[in-house]
């Protein structure tokens, strides 16, 4: 094929030629052959002053015609182009997402000159015309799991639904993150199928499924986790907090925002009073922060202190205190020997510090 889009464009031209005039016409709108856009029945009726139920019987009659023309020898045209379309498909297990497979078809190298711009979408549509008119590959139309994706048969379609349901499952239950690299062993372990799992076709299952996403640090989640889709400035901060695995200044975490997610940027402030107002986040030090799922917890050094020593079921040494404050705040270890020596709350014995008795 030494141009691909003007073989499209004369096969789809030859095939509705067999119409007549109104008929192509109604066809050519129904599918955007003419603009790349689609219209309705309503607005095709409107303008030839016939009812959308008209317009939907010239189109149910037309596409007969087509086909049948097809049956009768059109097909030798449409054959390679449906051959180049599977070869597509097969190098991802038979599934793409729409709109990566028109990307992928007419880059390809065996597409010969890519087709861009505005009359690329007039050729797209053509393609997928004249795709479902042969009726070989599958069409799979948007709904509330997948975007709409194209696969080599009705049964790679179906199986492609199933597996991702059972992976969609799978995390649910493990409710936290999978690694992208540990996915297929993930899958494999928890009884989900694993077909579309592998690396090279992975990006691709994730395309098509509206369910399951990758986040920026390579994790793989369900798309209404925080984890994969941040919502806001506090989800983003948890991310960025939980990929650094340290308590940061609010500044810093900002920055950090402002780095891994530069499509809106951060404020400063925005960011510190959200680290205030959610529960996800602990100051362990002056403009410090941490997350209270690593064991930080809120208060005062004194609060720690005393919720410290309230569970502890003896005595503990200054140095045994000191060590285990330093795991809840970043603060100097003099700060916390200052705060021992409140007598009113804490009483040192010969075998360590307990709280005094009210």
């Amino acid at each position: 094929m030494s141009d691909l889009k003007e073989t499209i464009k004369e096969v789809t031209a030859k095939l509705i030629g067999v119409l007549s005039p109104r008929n192509k016409d109604v066809i050519a709108r129904r599918f955007g052959l003419k603009t790349g856009q689609k219209e309705t029945l309503e607005s095709i009726g409107q303008s030839y002053g016939i009812t959308r139920e008209r317009v939907r019987q010239i189109e149910e009659v037309s596409l007969k015609q087509l086909r049948a023309a097809l049956a009768s020898g059109a097909a030798a045209k449409v054959r390679p182009l449906v051959d180049l379309a599977q070869n597509v498909l097969d190098q991802t297990n038979g599934v793409l997402r729409e709109d990566e497979f028109l990307s992928r078809f007419f880059n390809s190298p065996l597409a010969g000159k890519s087709i861009n711009g505005r009359s690329r979408n007039d050729t797209q549509t053509m393609l997928l015309f004249l795709l479902n008119l042969d009726g070989r590959l599958q069409r799979s139309p948007e709904d509330d799991d997948f975007h709409t994706f194209l696969s080599l048969s009705h049964q790679h379609a179906n199986t492609f639904r199933e597996s991702i349901r059972g992976l969609v499952k799978a995390l649910s239950k493990n409710a936290a993150p999978v690694q992208e690299t540990e996915l297929a062993d993930f899958s494999k372990k928890s009884g989900a199928a694993s077909r579309y799992t592998a690396p090279a076709v992975l990006a691709s299952a994730m395309a098509v499924s509206k369910e399951i996403g990758k986040n920026i640090f390579g994790h793989v989640g369900l798309t209404n986790w925080p984890e994969i889709r941040p919502r806001g400035v506090r989800d983003k901060a948890y991310l960025v907090l939980k990929k650094i695995g340290q308590p940061q200044h609010f500044r810093d975490i900002t920055r950090l925002i402002n780095e891994m997610f530069p499509d809106r940027r951060a404020n400063v402030q925005t960011v510190h009073n959200e680290l205030i107002k959610d529960a996800r986040f602990v100051l362990v030090g002056r403009g410090l922060y941490g997350l209270s799922e690593r064991g930080y917890k809120a208060g005062t050094v004194k609060d720690v202190l005393i919720d410290l020593l309230k569970h502890s079921e003896r005595p503990l040494k200054r140095d045994e205190i000191i060590s285990q404050v330093l795991n809840h705040r970043l603060v100097k270890e003099n700060t916390i020997v200052l705060n021992l020596q409140d007598s009113r709350v804490f009483n040192k014995t010969e075998n360590g510090y307990t709280l005094r008795e009210a």
